[in-house]
């Protein structure tokens, strides 16, 4: 079969799609990417999938006049579509959410052709809300989004993320430069960071002893060399990384994880048994509360909203988690049956069923 794929540009959206094109032509399709990619276009064409970019932006001005800039912008990109859909000829199509998904399925409907859209957290964001209308199915990533869409059309197939085994804790410590005999606190602020995580883990870190503990800092580009240079000012244990390849290095070398609560990160989370500290960004409605509470209610994680985030909150929560003693076994205890560990090939069989 021909299978569209349908995605916004940033890393919740495109790598769970990337994920899914990957099992999906390991299955013997042939797949195209379509949407508003950002910066990732040249990234899937490296891949080997063909691809069609879009222009459009969401909704961030409520205003009159924002509403009518809005609806003009998505109307010439739903436009584009139909040439996109034509051209393809696909048999299907599938939308990872967002406002670069969006016209790309809303054309694929008027065209009647048959959809599927996955969600990747537990609320659903607008694209989704709307789309979910006139889709087939609808993925979800998490067992607490069935109550947001009609019973017959929502199928569990979990979050596509970095799940795989893991190197050996020690592997991943020599990666980073690490000891052994020391508690090993990973940050992941995203792939370009988060300048009020980096400012507060590095001010909590200088109260730690460091006879006792070490760290990774994935602080993203912008402020890689600043805080490189501020660690090594203080002489502190912190091994600082603009960005990590392998992230499954860093979880293997992980005796805590402070990171953002994006669907593939707690996902990962779960699915690798990691105990973690979660500050959810506060800038995308509250979606990445509610994935965080998944962990938290798990009693897996802390979550700290932004507005608390001090460095005493932070080193509070992060001595909790360290000192309650899980083992990565007792973690997967508690997290049994909340993620999938096949989600891209799940997605992919629910693709094929259409």
């Amino acid at each position: 079969m021909k299978i569209l794929i349908a995605t916004g540009g940033t890393g919740g959206h495109i790598f769970p799609a990337i994920e899914t094109a990957k099992a999906l032509r390991t299955r013997g399709h042939q797949v195209i990417f379509a949407g508003v990619l950002g910066g990732n276009e040249a990234k899937i064409r490296e891949l080997d999938f063909p691809v069609f970019s879009l222009s459009a932006r969401g909704l961030n001005d409520t205003s009159f006049k924002g509403w009518l800039t809005f609806g003009r912008v998505m109307s010439q990109a739903i436009f584009r579509s139909f040439g996109v859909v034509q051209k393809c000829a696909p048999d299907k199509i599938v939308g990872f959410g967002s406002y670069g998904a969006f016209p790309v399925v809303m054309a694929g409907a008027l065209m009647r052709r048959p959809l599927l859209i996955h969600e990747q957290n537990v609320v659903p964001g607008r694209a989704n809300a709307l789309l979910s209308r006139v889709a087939g199915k609808i993925a979800i990533s998490f067992e607490g989004s069935r109550k947001y869409f009609a019973p017959a059309k929502a199928v569990w197939t979990g979050c596509p993320c970095h799940y795989k085994s893991l190197p050996s804790r020690a592997q991943g410590l020599i990666a980073f430069d690490l000891k052994q005999n020391k508690k090993t606190i990973v940050l992941i602020g995203g792939s370009q960071g988060s300048q009020r995580l980096n400012e507060v883990f590095f001010e909590m870190v200088k109260d730690l002893p460091p006879a006792n503990f070490q760290a990774v800092h994935m602080t993203g580009p912008k402020e890689f060399a600043t805080y490189e240079a501020r660690y090594a000012k203080e002489n502190l244990p912190v091994k600082a990384c603009a960005f990590i390849d392998d992230i499954t290095q860093a979880y293997a070398a992980a005796d805590i994880v402070i990171a953002r609560a994006g669907a593939a990160t707690v996902n990962e989370l779960g699915l690798l048994g990691i105990a973690a500290v979660l500050v959810p960004y506060p800038f995308a409605g509250d979606h990445q509360k509610h994935n965080a509470r998944v962990l938290a209610d798990a009693g897996v994680a802390i979550v700290i909203e932004q507005k608390d985030l001090t460095k005493s909150s932070l080193k509070e929560a992060v001595t909790r988690m360290l000192f309650s003693n899980y083992s990565r076994q007792d973690i997967l205890k508690k997290t049994q049956g909340l993620f999938q560990t096949d989600a891209a090939l799940q997605l992919a069989l629910v693709t094929e069923g259409l």
